[in-house]
């Protein structure tokens, strides 16, 4: 079990939801949070109620991420860990979506480029300081499939960001362990959790969301992620219908593979 007694983390998207449930969960644990979000007030509020500290930070401002970074590992002399956990949403049926809406260009920034330029910032401080550090970064079920529960809720663009920065934890995390790099990494992969975003999307009474979201509260989601970090985990899921819900994606490359009469190389 990781004792986070004394680690610098920095938290984003901390306002509230996953974010304020996870710098909670770390302030309990001893944990040095900086908590970050757009919001200042919300950033604030969650820093007190963690005996942390706040900072405004709109990832959408692609020098913000690294700044944040550097200038925190520079005052503390280290940071430990980055919770990459903002992110936004975006719904639009695909067959009615502009595609040259301006706001892409956040969503894109915000949900998938976000980490990867704080895991670059983290990675080399870690590096040029001598210590080791983690990142994890929050994706979504909506990184494995296009879960049945919300097939009718024109997610379709804000899952190519979750699907997107999947990946690019992935090839994180094999470029840090391939190149021997003092970074470890983590992905989230929150089911159905309640937050406000999620409730503005679903509505604000999860009684009357699908039930086969097996809805959660930010509390579990960020105890489950902890736990997942003690057991050394990259894929951390929050629900178990994740897998089921993987596999007509698995089936179906399974079905064509034999209808396409391939098979194994030798």
């Amino acid at each position: 079990m990781i004792d986070w007694t004394g680690q610098y983390v920095l938290v984003t998207g901390a306002a509230s939801g996953i974010g304020r449930a996870l710098a909670l969960a770390l302030g309990q644990r001893g944990a040095l949070v900086t908590a970050a979000d757009i919001n200042a007030d919300g950033a604030e509020q969650t820093a007190l109620l963690c005996g942390g500290q706040p900072i405004v930070l709109d990832l959408a401002d692609t020098a913000a991420g690294p700044a944040a970074v550097a200038a925190l590992a520079a005052h503390h002399g280290r940071l430990d860990a980055v919770f990459a956990n903002a992110g936004i949403g975006h719904t639009r049926r695909l067959l009615k979506a502009d595609l040259d809406d301006p706001g892409l260009a956040r969503l894109w920034e915000i949900n998938m480029l976000g980490p990867t330029r704080l895991a670059q910032a983290l990675v080399n401080a870690a590096e040029a300081g001598g210590w080791r550090a983690r990142i994890v970064i929050t994706g979504s079920e909506n990184s494995l499939s296009l879960p049945p529960s919300i097939q009718n809720y024109g997610n379709g663009l804000y899952a190519a960001s979750k699907h997107g920065v999947l990946i690019l934890a992935e090839w994180l995390a094999t470029e840090t362990h391939n190149a021997k790099k003092p970074l470890d990494v983590h992905v989230l992969l929150p089911g159905g959790v309640y937050t406000g975003m999620t409730a503005a999307g679903l509505g604000p009474d999860p009684a009357h969301w699908p039930a086969d979201m097996g809805i959660i509260m930010p509390a579990r989601a960020a105890e489950i992620c902890l736990q997942g970090i003690d057991l050394g985990l990259f894929y951390i899921p929050t629900h178990a219908h994740l897998m089921a819900d993987m596999a007509g994606r698995s089936d179906g490359v399974a079905a064509a593979t034999a209808a396409l009469g391939l098979t194994k190389t030798p």
